[in-house]
Protein backbone atom coordinates (compact mmCIF):
# COMPACT_ATOMS: atom_id res chain seq x y z
CA UNK A 1 0.00 0.00 0.00
CA UNK A 2 1.59 2.76 -1.29
CA UNK A 3 2.14 5.79 0.90
CA UNK A 4 0.97 4.69 4.28
CA UNK A 5 2.42 5.89 7.06
CA UNK A 6 1.83 3.96 10.41
CA UNK A 7 2.90 5.54 14.20
CA UNK A 8 3.40 2.65 17.32
CA UNK A 9 2.70 2.94 20.82
CA UNK A 10 2.68 1.08 24.13
CA UNK A 11 4.28 -1.15 25.73
CA UNK A 12 1.98 -4.35 25.26
CA UNK A 13 4.24 -7.72 23.90
CA UNK A 14 2.78 -8.02 21.04
CA UNK A 15 4.57 -4.20 20.04
CA UNK A 16 7.86 -6.73 19.45
CA UNK A 17 6.01 -9.20 17.09
CA UNK A 18 4.20 -6.72 15.05
CA UNK A 19 6.95 -4.59 13.61
CA UNK A 20 8.24 -7.85 11.85
CA UNK A 21 5.10 -8.56 10.66
CA UNK A 22 4.33 -5.21 8.92
CA UNK A 23 7.44 -5.47 7.08
CA UNK A 24 5.72 -8.37 5.20
CA UNK A 25 2.04 -7.22 5.00
CA UNK A 26 3.18 -3.70 4.43
CA UNK A 27 6.30 -3.54 2.51
CA UNK A 28 6.14 0.04 1.41
CA UNK A 29 4.74 1.63 5.08
CA UNK A 30 6.88 4.11 7.22
CA UNK A 31 6.81 3.11 10.59
CA UNK A 32 7.30 5.81 13.27
CA UNK A 33 8.18 4.09 17.07
CA UNK A 34 6.69 6.58 19.70
CA UNK A 35 6.90 4.23 22.09
CA UNK A 36 8.15 5.74 25.26
CA UNK A 37 11.03 4.02 25.62
CA UNK A 38 12.12 5.05 22.20
CA UNK A 39 10.85 8.65 22.74
CA UNK A 40 12.97 8.84 26.01
CA UNK A 41 16.01 8.11 23.94
CA UNK A 42 15.40 10.71 21.61
CA UNK A 43 14.46 13.35 24.49
CA UNK A 44 18.05 11.96 25.95
CA UNK A 45 20.21 12.43 22.88
CA UNK A 46 18.35 16.63 22.42
CA UNK A 47 19.43 16.87 25.84
CA UNK A 48 22.94 15.81 25.51
CA UNK A 49 23.01 18.41 22.31
CA UNK A 50 21.91 21.30 24.38
CA UNK A 51 24.25 20.44 27.77
CA UNK A 52 26.85 20.76 24.36
CA UNK A 53 28.07 17.07 24.92
CA UNK A 54 28.04 16.31 21.30
CA UNK A 55 30.38 17.61 18.41
CA UNK A 56 29.15 19.56 15.46
CA UNK A 57 27.41 16.28 13.87
CA UNK A 58 25.69 14.98 16.79
CA UNK A 59 24.71 18.86 17.37
CA UNK A 60 23.13 18.84 14.01
CA UNK A 61 21.27 15.11 14.86
CA UNK A 62 20.27 16.38 18.41
CA UNK A 63 18.56 19.55 16.86
CA UNK A 64 16.79 17.56 14.10
CA UNK A 65 15.55 15.14 16.61
CA UNK A 66 14.08 18.38 18.66
CA UNK A 67 12.46 19.67 15.72
CA UNK A 68 10.94 16.24 14.74
CA UNK A 69 9.67 15.42 18.71
CA UNK A 70 7.87 18.80 18.41
CA UNK A 71 6.71 18.46 15.37
CA UNK A 72 6.00 15.16 14.82
CA UNK A 73 4.73 13.79 10.89
CA UNK A 74 1.29 13.31 10.35
CA UNK A 75 -0.01 9.44 9.91
CA UNK A 76 -2.40 7.85 8.47
CA UNK A 77 -2.71 4.88 11.49
CA UNK A 78 -2.07 4.78 15.32
CA UNK A 79 -1.68 1.17 16.71
CA UNK A 80 -1.37 0.76 20.52
CA UNK A 81 -0.07 -1.87 21.79
CA UNK A 82 -0.99 -3.39 25.85
CA UNK A 83 -0.99 -7.17 27.51
CA UNK A 84 0.78 -9.97 26.76
CA UNK A 85 1.43 -11.78 23.95
CA UNK A 86 -1.09 -14.23 24.65
CA UNK A 87 -3.85 -11.93 25.13
CA UNK A 88 -3.32 -8.44 24.55
CA UNK A 89 -4.93 -5.79 23.23
CA UNK A 90 -4.60 -3.59 19.79
CA UNK A 91 -6.36 0.15 18.92
CA UNK A 92 -5.98 0.86 15.55
CA UNK A 93 -6.89 4.45 15.67
CA UNK A 94 -7.11 6.36 11.89
CA UNK A 95 -6.61 10.00 11.59
CA UNK A 96 -10.15 10.49 10.82
CA UNK A 97 -10.57 9.51 14.31
CA UNK A 98 -12.25 6.21 14.00
CA UNK A 99 -10.76 4.04 16.79
CA UNK A 100 -11.24 -0.18 17.17
CA UNK A 101 -10.16 -2.09 19.71
CA UNK A 102 -8.75 -5.93 18.84
CA UNK A 103 -8.35 -8.99 21.56
CA UNK A 104 -5.18 -10.20 19.85
CA UNK A 105 -4.61 -14.34 20.89
CA UNK A 106 -1.26 -15.15 19.49
CA UNK A 107 -0.36 -18.66 20.43
CA UNK A 108 2.68 -19.65 18.05
CA UNK A 109 5.41 -17.64 16.36
CA UNK A 110 5.23 -18.82 12.89
CA UNK A 111 4.30 -16.76 10.34
CA UNK A 112 0.61 -18.30 10.00
CA UNK A 113 -0.23 -18.12 13.72
CA UNK A 114 1.02 -14.66 13.59
CA UNK A 115 -0.53 -13.54 10.16
CA UNK A 116 -4.11 -15.25 11.66
CA UNK A 117 -3.78 -13.07 14.93
CA UNK A 118 -2.98 -9.72 13.35
CA UNK A 119 -5.56 -10.77 9.89
CA UNK A 120 -8.70 -7.89 11.95
CA UNK A 121 -6.16 -5.10 13.02
CA UNK A 122 -4.01 -5.45 9.13
CA UNK A 123 -7.84 -5.40 7.57
CA UNK A 124 -8.25 -2.06 10.05
CA UNK A 125 -5.36 -0.74 9.09
CA UNK A 126 -5.96 -0.99 5.27
CA UNK A 127 -9.43 0.69 5.78
CA UNK A 128 -8.04 3.93 7.60
CA UNK A 129 -6.14 4.03 4.83
CA UNK A 130 -8.72 4.09 2.26
CA UNK A 131 -11.13 6.16 4.18
CA UNK A 132 -8.03 8.66 4.75
CA UNK A 133 -7.73 8.80 1.13
CA UNK A 134 -11.89 9.40 0.79
CA UNK A 135 -11.48 11.91 3.62
CA UNK A 136 -8.69 13.85 2.32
Amino acid sequence: MIGLSIAITGDGQLFQIWPSHAGKKFPAATIYDRSAKVTAFRQAEVNLGKEGHLNAAGQASAKRTAWNLANPPAVDVTLSFKGPVQNGTVKVKCKNGVEKVFQVRLQALDDKSIQQAFAQVDAAITSCKIRGARVC
